[in-house]
């Protein structure tokens, strides 16, 4: 199938198409308004006045601090409209409520009880309109004694039990990149509001969805709390180790230009794929003791630390003679599972994720300018799933929004401008 015959393939109509959300959230929440408006729902952002405080997150195209060249905005912002509403005004009150009423969804991450305290909490729009969904993500939900706790996303990192696993022996915990808290709270914020939905199609009655960060990170952790919890020992931080039973297996291994990742395995299928790979270093002369083992008799998982070393010795050298391209070549002819450690430029210009179409230049505010940003992580039969345009400027959709689908007037939505409503 050609590409032009696979892109045809996935033309189809939206899969939210006939869904309206309004997304007041931060960069707490911005991944869910997103996600929503890739699927197809009209997602309109609406921000104070002035533009949200997320525009002002680096990193900026052209290194110049502008609200309108704010990278980050533009990656968690594109596929929504734009509307500009303050919503500490009476009359900005009075509008969103307006539009709640004609909408299916209210993603929000203000602190608990802001949004009542403006008159605008979910039993109060609900009132209006008994089939909203609110979705709520704030840093550990709207209950408990610590609800009104602020959190950033190192905090929560910290308070998950993920730093403490993350990072080597011998240094201080690690955070996982960059605002990854924020991802998982807003990916779980996006499964919670679709299965809201869901439920408002037997019931015909919406409801409140209250995401807590903290516990979408918690769920993060591998096996350290079931191995507490049966075993009642902490986990360490390994850096490049994966922990067996009595020993810890590298996972990260040099070659010529860069790094792959591989683990020696045990079981009746690590035994095919770890022969694989101790026959592809036989071929060359470099397999050492490892060719005259048995290795579907032995217990890779059970192997002493003095084992184990002696034969991730004999394979880092051998993969240090290769270079990636090879590795990698190798590796899928003899069926190893054995990646390239990617840096962000490997992972642009990956031929895979060109045939699929993942990547979409989408226009800057600036004119002639594009960004690559990431497509959706999945293509559908039946639905169409991809980026519908740009993050908004601030208060770009106003008159659309004021204008033709509100109905005001341009005397009134200047009105409202002068008394800083919008």
């Amino acid at each position: 199938m050609s590409l032009n015959e696979e892109k045809e393939k996935f033309t189809k109509p939206p899969m939210l198409s006939s869904m309206r959300v309004l997304d007041l959230a931060d960069e707490k929440g911005a991944l869910c308004g997103k996600i929503l408006g890739d699927l197809g729902a009209d997602v309109i952002k609406v921000e104070r006045p002035s533009g949200d405080c997320a525009r002002r997150i680096g990193p900026f195209y052209g290194c110049s601090p502008d609200p309108e060249k704010s990278l980050h905005w533009s990656a968690f912002n594109n596929s929504k409209r734009g509307m500009t509403l303050n919503l500490e005004t009476g009359e900005g009150q009075e509008i969103f409520k307006k539009l709640s009423s004609r909408a299916d969804v209210v993603v929000e991450s203000f602190s608990p009880g802001h949004m009542k305290s403006l008159g605008l909490g979910y039993e109060e729009l609900s009132a209006l309109n008994s089939r909203l969904i609110m979705t709520s993500i704030t840093p550990v939900g709207q209950t408990g004694p610590r609800r009104n706790d602020k959190a950033s996303d190192i905090t929560l990192m910290a308070m998950s039990g993920l730093m403490s696993i993350t990072g080597d022996p011998d240094k201080p915990p690690l955070r996982m990149s960059m605002d990854q808290s924020y991802s998982l709270g807003g990916v779980h914020a996006v499964v919670g509001t679709l299965l809201a939905l869901w439920h408002r199609r037997a019931s015909g009655e919406g409801q409140h969805v209250d995401v807590s960060i903290y516990e979408c990170v918690v769920r993060g952790n591998y096996w350290e709390p079931s191995r507490w919890e049966f075993l009642k020992t902490l986990p360490k931080r390994m850096g490049n180790q994966f922990a067996r039973v009595r020993a810890a297996g590298r996972q990260l291994w040099r070659c010529k230009d860069g790094y792959v990742t591989w683990l020696l395995m045990g079981g009746d299928s690590g035994a095919r794929l770890t022969k694989a790979f101790v026959d592809w270093m036989d071929e060359t002369g470099q397999a050492g003791i490892m060719k005259g083992i048995d290795w579907e008799t032995v217990h890779v998982s059970q192997a002493s630390q003095e084992e184990l070393r002696g034969w991730e010795e004999i394979m880092g050298k051998f993969l240090q003679e290769k270079t990636l391209d090879e590795i990698e070549a190798q590796a899928f002819r003899r069926g190893i599972p054995m990646a390239r450690v990617n840096e962000a430029d490997g992972v642009a210009r990956d031929g895979q994720l060109a045939f699929r179409g993942y990547w979409k230049d989408l226009p800057l505010a600036e004119p002639g300018k594009t960004i690559r940003c990431p497509g959706f992580p999945f293509l559908s039969s039946e639905g169409d799933t991809r980026t519908t345009r740009s993050a908004p400027r601030i208060g770009q959709h106003n008159a659309e929004i004021y204008g033709k689908e509100l109905g005001l007037t341009d005397e009134h939505i200047s009105g409202l401008r002068k008394r800083g409503v919008l």
